[in-house]
């Protein structure tokens, strides 16, 4: 018979996403085909989510096509494509995820 059941703290699934946001490093942004490299300015962990925030500068202006967060080397975490007409103003960026840690049945 197996009759063993346990919990996760929440403390240790906040460490998990904790550790998870500390991952990405920066994004590579597409604009009008052209690739520019920008730096994660903020991370937001609460309620489950974690935000990692991009800012773009005022220029270049034209079509953003694609965002790509990555880690330390350059491997992709999060990609997403299409297009968000950009005018001279700065944008920002925001790679939004769900983490969810939950008990599994023991074995």
């Amino acid at each position: 018979m197996n009759d063993f059941t346990y919990k996760i703290n929440e403390f240790y699934a906040e460490e998990s996403r904790r550790l998870i946001a500390s991952i990405a490093k920066k994004a590579f942004i597409t604009i009008n085909g052209a690739e520019y490299e920008y730096p994660i300015t903020n991370t937001v962990i609460r309620d489950g989510f974690l935000k990692h925030y991009i800012e773009i500068e005022d220029e270049p202006a034209g079509n953003i096509e694609k965002a790509v967060l990555v880690n330390e080397n350059g491997i992709p975490l999060v990609t997403g494509t299409g297009i968000i007409e950009k005018g001279d103003d700065g944008w920002q960026i925001a790679f939004k995820m769900f983490v969810k840690v939950q008990e599994e049945g023991a074995e």
